[in-house]
């Protein structure tokens, strides 16, 4: 934050400085989910913006935040598993969002009235879900970790045909797709890069082991940022899918368990020691400029809307900005 001071020749002026801005990063407001808020994702329906907050146990979330001072949720879906992750997409003129179960499955919601979603499908599974990404009228989703299965979206509200079935290199626990390609965070080998083209047979381009213990990944102009536990943020070029290879690691104040990018910043959610924003002026060699420690855990962030929407567990929902 820049302050600027115009001297008219009297001594005693003392601009203001809101101290709370001075780590780079500020509350905003904060709601509690009843849950454990383990991810987040915003979207806008009918003009008026909202967080899908993957609650746990206590299932979905749905929070209206168009006052992001005063948050407030409008609905709580109860999966009666744990929700792990939430995608929501527009397809065929309606809002749904794609609710990764990791007990009973994956459900396709219907939230174009977010006061009253309905259930379209549920896609039951009995070692269930573990990610799952709505892109172009597909559905990219990890069934038990083991098994990578990509559906057509096009006859939504309705039926869901299974495309294509493909076996990972090791347990799936998140996805992240980018145009013709799916990239997934796994155990063991932690990356592996997939040609989903054709959905119809998804091909391995390569798998990558990065240098700390890979959570989370975001994409972005042929850079892959990756929250990359101890080691702090990896910086990985993806140019080449077939062969991707290491950049840089940026230290961060603690483990980092996720990971969003914007065109310009990067955010990271870093457990118990909070947030962090870094500047990508030099998008290989990111910039920490601000933090924001809450107390409690931070699980998973999004830049959305000019708001850092941070899914902080047992706490729930906070915003902030920067």
């Amino acid at each position: 934050m820049i302050h600027l001071r115009c001297d008219l020749g009297i001594d005693d002026y003392d601009p203001y400085i809101p101290p709370e801005y001075e780590t780079g990063m500020w509350f905003v407001g904060q709601v509690n989910t009843g849950g454990d808020a383990v991810f987040v994702k915003g979207v806008v329906i009918s003009g008026t913006q909202y967080a899908l907050v993957a609650d746990g146990a206590n299932g979905l979330q749905i929070v209206n935040i168009t006052n992001p001072e005063s948050p407030a949720i409008v609905y709580n879906y109860k999966t009666f598993g744990y929700v792990k992750e939430v995608y929501p997409d527009t397809v065929n003129g309606s809002t749904y969002a794609f609710i990764s179960d990791i007990v009973n499955g994956l459900y396709v919601l219907d939230i174009s009235n977010p006061g009253a979603p309905s259930l379209d499908t549920l896609i039951s599974y009995s070692g269930g879900v573990t990610s799952a990404v709505s892109k172009n009228r597909k559905l990219y989703a990890s069934f038990g970790g083991t098994a990578f299965k990509i559906f057509d979206l096009n006859n939504l509200p309705g039926e869901i045909p299974e495309l294509s079935t493909y076996s990972p290199a090791n347990s799936i626990k998140r996805i992240e797709v980018v145009g013709s390609i799916a990239y997934f965070v796994e155990s063991v080998t932690e990356i592996e890069i997939v040609d989903v083209g054709n959905p119809s047979s998804p091909f391995r381009y390569s798998t990558f082991s990065t240098p700390g213990a890979c959570y989370d990944i975001k994409v972005a102009d042929d850079l892959m940022y990756v929250a990359d536990g101890n080691a702090g943020v990896t910086v990985l070029n993806v140019s080449n899918p077939a062969q991707p290879f290491y950049m840089t690691s940026t230290n961060t104040y603690t483990s980092v368990k996720a990971v969003d990018h914007s065109p310009n910043f990067l955010f990271t959610a870093e457990g118990n020691a909070g947030t962090e924003v870094f500047n990508l002026f030099n998008p290989v060699y990111p910039e920490a400029f601000g933090y924001f420690e809450p107390g409690g855990e931070c699980k998973s962030i999004q830049y959305f809307k000019g708001k850092v929407l941070t899914a902080h567990g047992t706490n729930g929902l906070l915003i902030l900005r920067f």
